[in-house]
């Protein structure tokens, strides 16, 4: 939101920070499905332009009848957020399936291992995120060794892939 708002020398944003924050809380979040601020208040609140418009204002209870509301309607919200986040993560993880291969390894296959470092004065552009060959140990998730005297190191098959010799003849 800033992004679109913030003039071409980036000085001014200070100026736009409580109004991109009310509206980032007044907007109902897809992952939640509710609005940041009836997650924290129990109700939407009333902008200036429900002022504006004149719209009508919500019945007054006592003090005690409300506290009993913003409890009732705190909890349902609750309930329905934990029910579109589990809605949500099942949809997430049948996409992420749906397009990942599982790989599997067997002891003595060599592969290289994701070990991402950040080197002072190195670009990461040109830094090597995978280390090795490493030689598979055993299967538990992933058990890997450098060399016969390294330490073995139990790793997920995620941050594995096949290691191929370079032979510089191609």
């Amino acid at each position: 939101m800033m992004a679109k708002v913030v003039d071409h020398k980036q000085k001014k944003w200070v100026e736009f920070l409580p109004f991109i924050t009310a509206v980032y809380n007044t907007t109902i979040h897809h992952s939640a499905g509710f609005s940041p601020n009836f997650l924290f208040f129990g109700r939407e609140l009333s902008s200036p332009l429900d002022v504006a418009l004149g719209l009508p204002p919500e019945e007054s209870l006592s003090v005690n009848d409300y506290a009993q509301y913003v409890c009732h309607r705190m909890a349902e919200a609750n309930a329905l957020v934990r029910m579109h986040a589990r809605k949500r993560t099942a949809g997430m993880k049948q996409q992420y399936d749906g397009v990942v291969r599982p790989a599997t390894f067997e002891p003595d296959d060599l592969v290289r291992y994701y070990y991402p470092r950040k080197l002072k004065g190195r670009s990461p552009k040109w830094s090597r995120y995978y280390v090795g060959p490493y030689r598979i140990v055993k299967r538990v998730n992933n058990v890997i060794r450098l060399n016969d005297r390294a330490r073995a190191i139990i790793v997920h098959v995620n941050k594995l892939k096949t290691y191929y010799e370079y032979s510089g003849s191609e």
